[in-house]
Protein backbone atom coordinates (compact mmCIF):
# COMPACT_ATOMS: atom_id res chain seq x y z
CA UNK A 1 0.00 0.00 0.00
CA UNK A 2 1.40 3.39 -1.04
CA UNK A 3 1.97 6.10 1.53
CA UNK A 4 -0.62 8.85 1.10
CA UNK A 5 0.30 12.55 1.10
CA UNK A 6 -1.90 15.64 0.97
CA UNK A 7 -0.33 18.64 -0.71
CA UNK A 8 -1.87 21.99 0.26
CA UNK A 9 -0.92 24.77 -2.14
CA UNK A 10 -1.89 28.12 -3.67
CA UNK A 11 -2.06 29.42 -7.19
CA UNK A 12 -1.84 33.03 -8.31
CA UNK A 13 -2.21 34.72 -11.68
CA UNK A 14 1.45 35.38 -12.41
CA UNK A 15 3.17 34.51 -15.66
CA UNK A 16 4.91 31.33 -14.52
CA UNK A 17 7.96 30.28 -16.48
CA UNK A 18 9.45 26.87 -16.78
CA UNK A 19 12.57 26.19 -14.74
CA UNK A 20 14.64 23.29 -13.52
CA UNK A 21 13.11 22.41 -10.16
CA UNK A 22 15.50 20.74 -7.72
CA UNK A 23 13.56 18.92 -5.00
CA UNK A 24 16.37 16.78 -3.59
CA UNK A 25 19.99 15.98 -4.47
CA UNK A 26 18.86 13.02 -6.57
CA UNK A 27 15.68 14.44 -8.14
CA UNK A 28 15.01 17.37 -10.44
CA UNK A 29 12.35 18.05 -13.07
CA UNK A 30 11.43 20.82 -15.47
CA UNK A 31 8.12 22.45 -14.52
CA UNK A 32 6.33 25.82 -14.75
CA UNK A 33 4.23 25.36 -11.59
CA UNK A 34 6.12 24.33 -8.46
CA UNK A 35 3.38 22.14 -6.82
CA UNK A 36 3.27 20.03 -9.99
CA UNK A 37 6.99 19.36 -9.55
CA UNK A 38 6.22 18.22 -5.99
CA UNK A 39 3.59 15.83 -7.38
CA UNK A 40 6.23 14.40 -9.74
CA UNK A 41 8.65 14.00 -6.84
CA UNK A 42 6.12 12.21 -4.65
CA UNK A 43 5.29 9.84 -7.49
CA UNK A 44 9.01 9.26 -7.91
CA UNK A 45 9.06 8.14 -4.27
CA UNK A 46 6.12 5.82 -4.88
CA UNK A 47 3.66 7.87 -2.87
CA UNK A 48 0.01 8.62 -3.63
CA UNK A 49 -0.98 12.27 -3.47
CA UNK A 50 -4.04 14.49 -3.30
CA UNK A 51 -3.68 18.22 -4.00
CA UNK A 52 -5.75 20.88 -2.26
CA UNK A 53 -5.63 24.20 -4.16
CA UNK A 54 -6.64 27.57 -2.72
CA UNK A 55 -7.63 29.96 -5.51
CA UNK A 56 -9.01 33.44 -6.00
CA UNK A 57 -11.74 33.93 -8.59
CA UNK A 58 -9.18 35.40 -10.98
CA UNK A 59 -6.76 32.52 -10.65
CA UNK A 60 -9.61 30.07 -11.29
CA UNK A 61 -10.12 31.68 -14.68
CA UNK A 62 -6.43 31.60 -15.58
CA UNK A 63 -4.65 29.46 -18.18
CA UNK A 64 -2.30 28.25 -15.46
CA UNK A 65 -5.14 26.67 -13.50
CA UNK A 66 -6.41 24.95 -16.67
CA UNK A 67 -2.91 23.57 -17.30
CA UNK A 68 -2.69 22.32 -13.72
CA UNK A 69 -6.02 20.54 -13.95
CA UNK A 70 -5.13 18.89 -17.25
CA UNK A 71 -1.75 17.78 -15.91
CA UNK A 72 -3.22 16.25 -12.75
CA UNK A 73 -6.08 14.56 -14.57
CA UNK A 74 -3.70 13.02 -17.12
CA UNK A 75 -1.70 11.55 -14.22
CA UNK A 76 -4.88 10.44 -12.36
CA UNK A 77 -4.02 12.64 -9.39
CA UNK A 78 -6.93 13.53 -7.13
CA UNK A 79 -7.36 17.25 -6.44
CA UNK A 80 -9.77 19.70 -4.83
CA UNK A 81 -9.94 23.47 -5.02
CA UNK A 82 -11.34 26.01 -2.59
CA UNK A 83 -12.17 29.65 -3.14
CA UNK A 84 -10.29 32.35 -1.24
CA UNK A 85 -12.69 35.09 -0.07
CA UNK A 86 -11.97 38.45 -1.71
CA UNK A 87 -12.62 42.03 -0.71
CA UNK A 88 -12.91 40.98 2.93
CA UNK A 89 -10.71 41.45 5.99
CA UNK A 90 -7.67 39.29 6.69
CA UNK A 91 -9.48 37.87 9.70
CA UNK A 92 -12.28 36.53 7.49
CA UNK A 93 -9.74 35.02 5.08
CA UNK A 94 -7.86 33.41 7.96
CA UNK A 95 -11.04 31.93 9.41
CA UNK A 96 -11.94 30.54 5.99
CA UNK A 97 -8.51 28.91 5.61
CA UNK A 98 -8.63 27.36 9.07
CA UNK A 99 -12.19 26.08 8.66
CA UNK A 100 -11.48 24.53 5.26
CA UNK A 101 -8.29 22.82 6.34
CA UNK A 102 -9.77 21.52 9.60
CA UNK A 103 -12.61 19.97 7.61
CA UNK A 104 -10.31 18.38 5.02
CA UNK A 105 -7.30 17.26 7.02
CA UNK A 106 -7.20 14.45 9.55
CA UNK A 107 -4.90 13.50 12.39
CA UNK A 108 -1.90 11.36 11.48
CA UNK A 109 -2.09 12.37 7.81
CA UNK A 110 1.11 13.30 6.00
CA UNK A 111 0.67 16.96 5.05
CA UNK A 112 2.88 19.21 2.90
CA UNK A 113 2.11 22.93 2.78
CA UNK A 114 3.56 24.68 -0.27
CA UNK A 115 3.57 28.48 -0.08
CA UNK A 116 5.54 29.13 -3.30
CA UNK A 117 2.72 30.67 -5.34
CA UNK A 118 0.81 32.28 -2.49
CA UNK A 119 0.57 36.06 -2.54
CA UNK A 120 -0.08 39.16 -0.44
CA UNK A 121 -0.43 38.09 3.22
CA UNK A 122 -1.18 34.45 2.38
CA UNK A 123 2.32 33.08 3.16
CA UNK A 124 2.06 34.48 6.69
CA UNK A 125 -1.50 33.19 7.06
CA UNK A 126 -0.50 29.78 5.76
CA UNK A 127 2.32 29.63 8.28
CA UNK A 128 -0.03 30.51 11.13
CA UNK A 129 -2.49 27.89 9.91
CA UNK A 130 0.29 25.29 9.92
CA UNK A 131 1.06 26.16 13.54
CA UNK A 132 -2.61 25.94 14.44
CA UNK A 133 -3.06 22.54 12.80
CA UNK A 134 0.04 21.26 14.55
CA UNK A 135 -1.47 22.10 17.96
CA UNK A 136 -5.23 21.68 17.39
CA UNK A 137 -5.24 18.45 15.38
CA UNK A 138 -1.77 17.11 16.14
CA UNK A 139 -1.00 17.22 12.43
CA UNK A 140 2.69 17.43 11.63
CA UNK A 141 2.81 19.80 8.65
CA UNK A 142 5.89 20.09 6.46
CA UNK A 143 6.19 23.61 5.00
CA UNK A 144 8.10 24.09 1.74
CA UNK A 145 8.92 26.96 -0.61
CA UNK A 146 10.26 26.94 -4.18
CA UNK A 147 13.01 29.57 -4.36
CA UNK A 148 13.48 30.73 -7.97
CA UNK A 149 16.87 31.93 -9.23
CA UNK A 150 16.35 33.95 -12.47
CA UNK A 151 20.09 33.91 -13.31
CA UNK A 152 20.31 30.12 -13.48
CA UNK A 153 16.62 29.56 -14.21
CA UNK A 154 16.46 27.01 -11.40
CA UNK A 155 14.08 26.59 -8.48
CA UNK A 156 15.40 25.15 -5.22
CA UNK A 157 12.99 23.50 -2.78
CA UNK A 158 13.52 24.94 0.68
CA UNK A 159 12.20 23.24 3.80
CA UNK A 160 10.68 25.88 6.09
CA UNK A 161 9.33 23.35 8.60
CA UNK A 162 11.83 24.36 11.33
CA UNK A 163 10.05 27.72 11.49
CA UNK A 164 6.87 25.98 12.65
CA UNK A 165 8.72 24.51 15.60
CA UNK A 166 8.50 27.91 17.24
CA UNK A 167 5.05 26.90 18.43
CA UNK A 168 6.59 24.08 20.45
CA UNK A 169 8.88 26.50 22.24
CA UNK A 170 6.05 29.00 22.73
CA UNK A 171 3.95 26.28 24.36
CA UNK A 172 6.86 25.09 26.54
CA UNK A 173 7.66 28.61 27.73
CA UNK A 174 3.99 29.34 28.45
CA UNK A 175 3.64 26.05 30.33
CA UNK A 176 6.56 27.03 32.54
CA UNK A 177 5.48 30.64 33.10
CA UNK A 178 1.85 29.78 33.86
CA UNK A 179 2.25 26.45 35.66
CA UNK A 180 5.88 26.34 36.71
CA UNK A 181 6.59 23.03 35.00
CA UNK A 182 9.62 22.62 32.74
CA UNK A 183 8.81 19.17 31.34
CA UNK A 184 8.25 20.44 27.79
CA UNK A 185 11.32 22.67 27.94
CA UNK A 186 13.36 19.65 29.04
CA UNK A 187 11.94 17.59 26.18
CA UNK A 188 12.77 20.24 23.55
CA UNK A 189 16.28 20.80 24.92
CA UNK A 190 16.97 17.07 24.77
CA UNK A 191 15.49 16.89 21.26
CA UNK A 192 17.67 19.78 20.07
CA UNK A 193 20.74 18.17 21.63
CA UNK A 194 20.06 14.87 19.83
CA UNK A 195 19.51 16.64 16.50
CA UNK A 196 22.84 18.46 16.76
CA UNK A 197 24.75 15.31 17.66
CA UNK A 198 23.15 13.39 14.78
CA UNK A 199 24.50 15.98 12.34
CA UNK A 200 28.07 15.16 13.36
CA UNK A 201 28.91 18.85 13.39
CA UNK A 202 32.34 19.87 14.65
CA UNK A 203 30.91 21.91 17.53
CA UNK A 204 28.52 20.10 19.83
CA UNK A 205 26.89 20.90 23.18
CA UNK A 206 28.30 19.03 26.16
CA UNK A 207 25.88 19.71 29.01
CA UNK A 208 22.48 20.32 27.41
CA UNK A 209 21.45 16.75 28.11
CA UNK A 210 22.28 17.20 31.80
CA UNK A 211 20.28 20.44 31.87
CA UNK A 212 17.34 18.64 30.30
CA UNK A 213 17.49 15.78 32.80
CA UNK A 214 17.68 18.16 35.76
CA UNK A 215 14.63 20.13 34.61
CA UNK A 216 12.74 16.91 33.88
CA UNK A 217 13.41 15.62 37.42
CA UNK A 218 12.31 18.88 39.05
CA UNK A 219 9.08 18.91 37.05
CA UNK A 220 8.39 15.30 37.94
CA UNK A 221 8.84 15.89 41.66
CA UNK A 222 6.67 19.03 41.61
CA UNK A 223 3.90 17.27 39.72
CA UNK A 224 3.90 14.11 41.80
CA UNK A 225 4.14 16.07 45.05
CA UNK A 226 7.05 14.60 47.01
CA UNK A 227 8.96 16.97 49.29
CA UNK A 228 11.89 14.55 49.47
CA UNK A 229 12.10 14.34 45.69
CA UNK A 230 11.73 18.12 45.38
CA UNK A 231 14.56 18.73 47.84
CA UNK A 232 16.82 16.15 46.19
CA UNK A 233 16.20 17.27 42.62
CA UNK A 234 16.50 20.97 43.43
CA UNK A 235 19.80 20.32 45.20
CA UNK A 236 21.09 18.37 42.21
CA UNK A 237 19.91 21.07 39.82
CA UNK A 238 21.51 23.99 41.63
CA UNK A 239 24.73 22.08 42.27
CA UNK A 240 24.88 21.56 38.50
CA UNK A 241 23.61 25.04 37.58
CA UNK A 242 25.85 26.99 39.96
CA UNK A 243 28.90 24.90 39.11
CA UNK A 244 28.56 25.27 35.34
CA UNK A 245 26.69 28.56 35.08
CA UNK A 246 28.90 30.12 32.39
CA UNK A 247 29.00 26.98 30.27
CA UNK A 248 25.21 26.56 30.52
CA UNK A 249 24.62 30.14 29.41
CA UNK A 250 27.09 29.78 26.58
CA UNK A 251 25.59 26.56 25.22
CA UNK A 252 22.02 27.79 25.61
CA UNK A 253 22.87 31.00 23.76
CA UNK A 254 24.48 29.09 20.91
CA UNK A 255 22.35 25.95 20.61
CA UNK A 256 19.02 26.72 22.32
CA UNK A 257 18.55 30.49 21.97
CA UNK A 258 14.79 30.03 22.43
CA UNK A 259 15.25 29.81 26.22
CA UNK A 260 18.19 32.17 26.71
CA UNK A 261 15.90 34.90 28.03
CA UNK A 262 14.17 32.40 30.34
CA UNK A 263 17.18 31.13 32.30
CA UNK A 264 17.09 33.86 34.96
CA UNK A 265 13.33 33.47 35.43
CA UNK A 266 13.71 29.71 35.70
CA UNK A 267 16.46 29.98 38.28
CA UNK A 268 14.56 32.54 40.37
CA UNK A 269 11.32 30.53 40.29
CA UNK A 270 12.94 27.40 41.68
CA UNK A 271 15.50 28.92 44.02
CA UNK A 272 12.86 30.68 46.11
CA UNK A 273 11.80 27.41 47.82
CA UNK A 274 15.16 25.64 47.64
CA UNK A 275 16.98 24.81 50.88
CA UNK A 276 20.75 24.50 50.64
CA UNK A 277 21.26 21.58 52.98
CA UNK A 278 20.96 17.83 52.96
CA UNK A 279 18.19 15.75 54.44
CA UNK A 280 14.73 16.74 55.60
CA UNK A 281 14.63 18.51 58.96
CA UNK A 282 11.71 20.28 60.60
CA UNK A 283 12.63 23.82 61.56
CA UNK A 284 11.63 27.37 60.73
CA UNK A 285 13.67 27.34 57.51
CA UNK A 286 11.79 24.25 56.36
CA UNK A 287 8.42 25.82 57.20
CA UNK A 288 9.30 29.01 55.34
CA UNK A 289 10.37 26.99 52.31
CA UNK A 290 7.08 25.04 52.42
CA UNK A 291 5.16 28.32 52.62
CA UNK A 292 6.91 29.58 49.48
CA UNK A 293 6.26 26.27 47.73
CA UNK A 294 2.60 26.66 48.71
CA UNK A 295 2.62 30.07 47.07
CA UNK A 296 4.23 28.56 43.96
CA UNK A 297 1.40 26.06 43.62
CA UNK A 298 -1.15 28.79 44.30
CA UNK A 299 0.31 31.14 41.69
CA UNK A 300 0.54 28.39 39.09
CA UNK A 301 -3.07 27.34 39.66
CA UNK A 302 -2.31 23.85 40.99
CA UNK A 303 -4.82 23.95 43.86
CA UNK A 304 -4.89 20.17 44.20
CA UNK A 305 -1.19 20.08 45.01
CA UNK A 306 -1.52 23.20 47.16
CA UNK A 307 -4.21 21.52 49.27
CA UNK A 308 -2.08 18.42 49.78
CA UNK A 309 0.91 20.48 50.85
CA UNK A 310 -1.19 22.83 53.02
CA UNK A 311 -2.35 19.95 55.22
CA UNK A 312 1.22 18.71 55.76
CA UNK A 313 2.42 22.28 56.34
CA UNK A 314 -0.14 22.71 59.13
CA UNK A 315 0.92 19.42 60.71
CA UNK A 316 4.58 20.45 60.61
CA UNK A 317 3.84 23.79 62.26
CA UNK A 318 1.88 22.02 64.98
CA UNK A 319 4.63 19.47 65.62
CA UNK A 320 7.23 22.20 66.04
CA UNK A 321 5.19 23.60 68.94
CA UNK A 322 4.64 20.21 70.51
CA UNK A 323 8.39 19.57 70.48
CA UNK A 324 8.32 16.54 68.18
CA UNK A 325 10.57 17.87 65.40
CA UNK A 326 12.84 14.83 65.41
CA UNK A 327 10.00 12.35 64.85
CA UNK A 328 7.88 14.49 62.55
CA UNK A 329 7.90 11.89 59.75
CA UNK A 330 6.55 9.09 61.94
CA UNK A 331 3.02 8.10 60.96
CA UNK A 332 1.58 7.94 64.48
CA UNK A 333 3.11 11.33 65.31
CA UNK A 334 1.56 13.01 62.26
CA UNK A 335 -1.80 11.32 62.82
CA UNK A 336 -1.86 12.62 66.38
CA UNK A 337 -2.24 16.24 65.25
CA UNK A 338 -5.80 17.55 65.58
CA UNK A 339 -5.94 19.94 62.62
CA UNK A 340 -9.55 20.90 63.21
CA UNK A 341 -8.47 23.24 66.00
CA UNK A 342 -6.29 25.41 63.77
CA UNK A 343 -9.06 27.23 61.92
CA UNK A 344 -8.43 25.93 58.39
CA UNK A 345 -11.47 23.70 57.99
CA UNK A 346 -11.97 24.76 54.34
CA UNK A 347 -8.49 23.49 53.45
CA UNK A 348 -9.02 20.22 55.31
CA UNK A 349 -12.44 19.64 53.77
CA UNK A 350 -11.19 20.38 50.25
CA UNK A 351 -8.08 18.27 50.71
CA UNK A 352 -10.08 15.28 51.97
CA UNK A 353 -12.32 15.61 48.92
CA UNK A 354 -9.57 15.80 46.27
CA UNK A 355 -7.30 13.26 48.00
CA UNK A 356 -9.99 10.67 47.28
CA UNK A 357 -10.89 12.19 43.91
CA UNK A 358 -14.34 13.00 45.28
CA UNK A 359 -15.12 9.36 46.10
CA UNK A 360 -16.41 10.21 49.55
CA UNK A 361 -19.25 12.10 51.20
CA UNK A 362 -17.20 15.25 51.73
CA UNK A 363 -18.38 18.14 49.54
CA UNK A 364 -15.86 20.29 47.73
CA UNK A 365 -15.92 23.95 48.87
CA UNK A 366 -16.17 26.62 46.20
CA UNK A 367 -13.05 27.62 44.26
CA UNK A 368 -13.24 31.10 45.78
CA UNK A 369 -13.26 29.72 49.33
CA UNK A 370 -10.37 27.36 48.62
CA UNK A 371 -8.19 30.09 47.10
CA UNK A 372 -9.03 32.48 49.94
CA UNK A 373 -8.11 29.90 52.58
CA UNK A 374 -4.79 29.01 50.92
CA UNK A 375 -3.93 32.69 50.41
CA UNK A 376 -4.61 33.29 54.10
CA UNK A 377 -2.29 30.44 55.03
CA UNK A 378 0.43 31.64 52.66
CA UNK A 379 0.23 35.22 53.90
CA UNK A 380 0.49 34.14 57.55
CA UNK A 381 3.94 33.84 59.04
CA UNK A 382 4.60 30.32 60.38
CA UNK A 383 4.86 31.80 63.87
CA UNK A 384 1.10 32.53 63.85
CA UNK A 385 0.40 28.88 63.19
CA UNK A 386 2.76 27.94 66.00
CA UNK A 387 0.84 30.19 68.38
CA UNK A 388 -2.44 28.61 67.34
CA UNK A 389 -0.99 25.16 67.78
CA UNK A 390 0.34 26.07 71.22
CA UNK A 391 -3.13 27.11 72.37
CA UNK A 392 -4.53 23.89 71.01
CA UNK A 393 -1.78 21.85 72.63
CA UNK A 394 -2.43 23.41 76.04
CA UNK A 395 -6.13 22.52 75.83
CA UNK A 396 -5.62 18.80 75.15
CA UNK A 397 -8.06 16.40 76.82
CA UNK A 398 -6.85 12.87 77.61
CA UNK A 399 -9.01 9.75 77.65
CA UNK A 400 -8.47 6.10 78.56
CA UNK A 401 -10.22 3.53 76.39
CA UNK A 402 -10.35 0.02 77.86
CA UNK A 403 -12.23 -3.26 77.79
CA UNK A 404 -13.46 -4.76 81.03
CA UNK A 405 -14.26 -8.43 81.52
CA UNK A 406 -14.93 -10.02 84.91
CA UNK A 407 -11.43 -9.56 86.38
CA UNK A 408 -10.43 -6.38 88.16
CA UNK A 409 -6.63 -6.26 88.14
CA UNK A 410 -5.87 -5.00 84.60
CA UNK A 411 -8.03 -1.86 84.82
CA UNK A 412 -6.79 -1.19 88.35
CA UNK A 413 -3.16 -1.29 87.15
CA UNK A 414 -3.84 0.99 84.18
CA UNK A 415 -5.66 3.58 86.30
CA UNK A 416 -2.80 3.56 88.81
CA UNK A 417 -0.39 4.50 86.03
CA UNK A 418 -2.60 7.01 84.19
CA UNK A 419 -5.07 9.67 85.31
CA UNK A 420 -7.25 10.47 82.26
CA UNK A 421 -9.85 13.21 82.03
CA UNK A 422 -12.30 10.66 80.67
CA UNK A 423 -12.50 6.91 81.21
CA UNK A 424 -14.43 4.97 78.53
CA UNK A 425 -15.13 1.32 79.34
CA UNK A 426 -16.42 -1.23 76.84
CA UNK A 427 -17.92 -4.06 78.87
CA UNK A 428 -20.88 -6.30 79.65
CA UNK A 429 -23.49 -6.18 82.41
CA UNK A 430 -21.26 -8.41 84.54
CA UNK A 431 -18.30 -6.12 84.01
CA UNK A 432 -20.32 -3.03 84.87
CA UNK A 433 -21.16 -4.58 88.25
CA UNK A 434 -17.49 -4.73 89.33
CA UNK A 435 -16.60 -1.26 87.99
CA UNK A 436 -17.55 0.81 91.09
CA UNK A 437 -15.23 -1.23 93.31
CA UNK A 438 -12.30 -0.72 90.93
CA UNK A 439 -12.89 3.03 90.73
CA UNK A 440 -13.16 3.26 94.51
CA UNK A 441 -9.94 1.32 95.09
CA UNK A 442 -8.02 3.52 92.65
CA UNK A 443 -9.78 6.69 93.92
CA UNK A 444 -10.72 7.76 90.41
CA UNK A 445 -12.74 11.01 90.51
CA UNK A 446 -12.90 12.11 86.87
CA UNK A 447 -15.63 11.50 84.31
CA UNK A 448 -16.31 8.00 83.00
CA UNK A 449 -18.68 6.44 80.47
CA UNK A 450 -19.75 2.83 79.90
CA UNK A 451 -20.68 1.16 76.62
CA UNK A 452 -22.47 -2.13 77.21
CA UNK A 453 -22.55 -5.25 75.05
CA UNK A 454 -25.35 -7.74 75.41
CA UNK A 455 -23.02 -10.57 74.41
CA UNK A 456 -19.30 -9.89 75.11
CA UNK A 457 -18.30 -13.18 73.45
CA UNK A 458 -20.13 -13.38 70.10
CA UNK A 459 -22.01 -10.09 69.78
CA UNK A 460 -20.53 -9.08 66.43
CA UNK A 461 -23.85 -7.50 65.40
CA UNK A 462 -23.21 -4.83 68.04
CA UNK A 463 -19.87 -3.65 66.61
CA UNK A 464 -21.14 -0.68 64.58
CA UNK A 465 -23.26 0.63 67.46
CA UNK A 466 -20.36 0.43 69.90
CA UNK A 467 -17.99 2.23 67.55
CA UNK A 468 -20.56 4.99 66.92
CA UNK A 469 -21.10 5.55 70.66
CA UNK A 470 -17.36 5.57 71.33
CA UNK A 471 -16.75 8.20 68.64
CA UNK A 472 -19.31 10.48 70.27
CA UNK A 473 -17.80 10.07 73.74
CA UNK A 474 -14.23 10.63 72.52
CA UNK A 475 -14.94 13.46 70.07
CA UNK A 476 -13.24 16.08 72.29
CA UNK A 477 -10.28 13.95 73.34
CA UNK A 478 -6.91 14.84 71.84
CA UNK A 479 -4.94 12.09 73.56
CA UNK A 480 -6.21 8.54 73.97
CA UNK A 481 -4.57 5.77 75.95
CA UNK A 482 -5.77 2.43 74.65
CA UNK A 483 -5.56 -0.56 77.01
CA UNK A 484 -5.83 -3.98 75.34
CA UNK A 485 -5.92 -6.16 78.45
CA UNK A 486 -8.67 -7.25 80.82
CA UNK A 487 -11.52 -8.18 78.45
CA UNK A 488 -12.85 -10.95 76.27
CA UNK A 489 -11.50 -11.44 72.76
CA UNK A 490 -14.48 -9.58 71.26
CA UNK A 491 -14.17 -6.68 73.74
CA UNK A 492 -10.48 -6.30 72.91
CA UNK A 493 -11.26 -6.44 69.18
CA UNK A 494 -13.85 -3.67 69.62
CA UNK A 495 -11.34 -1.46 71.42
CA UNK A 496 -8.92 -1.96 68.49
CA UNK A 497 -11.69 -1.02 66.01
CA UNK A 498 -12.47 2.15 67.97
CA UNK A 499 -8.78 3.03 68.04
CA UNK A 500 -8.48 2.66 64.25
CA UNK A 501 -11.51 4.88 63.67
CA UNK A 502 -10.19 7.61 65.95
CA UNK A 503 -6.46 7.63 65.29
CA UNK A 504 -6.46 10.66 62.96
CA UNK A 505 -5.99 13.99 64.71
CA UNK A 506 -5.18 12.42 68.05
CA UNK A 507 -2.17 11.25 69.96
CA UNK A 508 -2.75 7.58 70.72
CA UNK A 509 -0.76 5.37 73.06
CA UNK A 510 -1.44 1.64 73.21
CA UNK A 511 -0.61 -0.23 76.44
CA UNK A 512 -0.82 -3.63 78.07
CA UNK A 513 -1.22 -4.25 81.82
CA UNK A 514 1.13 -7.03 82.98
CA UNK A 515 0.73 -8.97 86.25
CA UNK A 516 3.50 -11.54 86.70
CA UNK A 517 1.77 -13.32 89.59
CA UNK A 518 -0.05 -16.61 89.22
CA UNK A 519 -3.68 -16.66 88.17
CA UNK A 520 -4.74 -17.82 91.67
CA UNK A 521 -2.90 -14.90 93.30
CA UNK A 522 -4.47 -12.41 90.88
CA UNK A 523 -7.98 -13.69 91.68
CA UNK A 524 -7.30 -13.72 95.42
CA UNK A 525 -5.93 -10.14 95.49
CA UNK A 526 -6.60 -8.23 92.25
CA UNK A 527 -5.71 -4.80 93.58
CA UNK A 528 -1.96 -4.99 93.18
CA UNK A 529 -0.27 -2.56 90.81
CA UNK A 530 1.32 -4.43 87.92
CA UNK A 531 3.52 -3.25 85.07
CA UNK A 532 2.60 -1.23 81.99
CA UNK A 533 3.99 -2.26 78.64
CA UNK A 534 3.76 0.44 75.95
CA UNK A 535 3.36 -0.82 72.40
CA UNK A 536 4.78 0.94 69.34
Amino acid sequence: MHEFVKLVTFLGVGNYRESLVKISPDFCVRQKVFPLAIVDYLHHLGKSVEVLFFLTEESRQSETWLECRNYLENKNVSYKFFSIPERVSSEVVMNSLVRTLVENLKEDENIILDITHSFRSFPLMAGVVALYLKEAKRIDVRVIYGKFDPETNTTECEDLTPLTRATEWIYAVRLFREYGYAKELAHLIRKRNEEIHRKNSSKKPRILNSLSSSLQNISFSLRIGSIKAIRKNLSNFFEFFDGKRNQIRSEVKEFVPEIAALLDVLEKSYRVFHIERGGLKLNEEELESERKLLNFYLQTGDLGMALRLAREYLINAYLMMSGEETNFLERDVRESVNLSKLGYDIILQARNHVARFGFNKVDLPSLNKIEKAIKSLVSSHPERILISSEKSYQSRKAALLTPLGTTKGALYTVLKHFSPDLLLIVTSKQGKEILPEILEKVKYKNDYKVILLEDPFTGVNEINRVISEAREYLADSDEIIVNLTGGTTLLTYLVECIKNHLRYGRKIKTVLAVDRRSYEEQIKNPFVVGEILELE
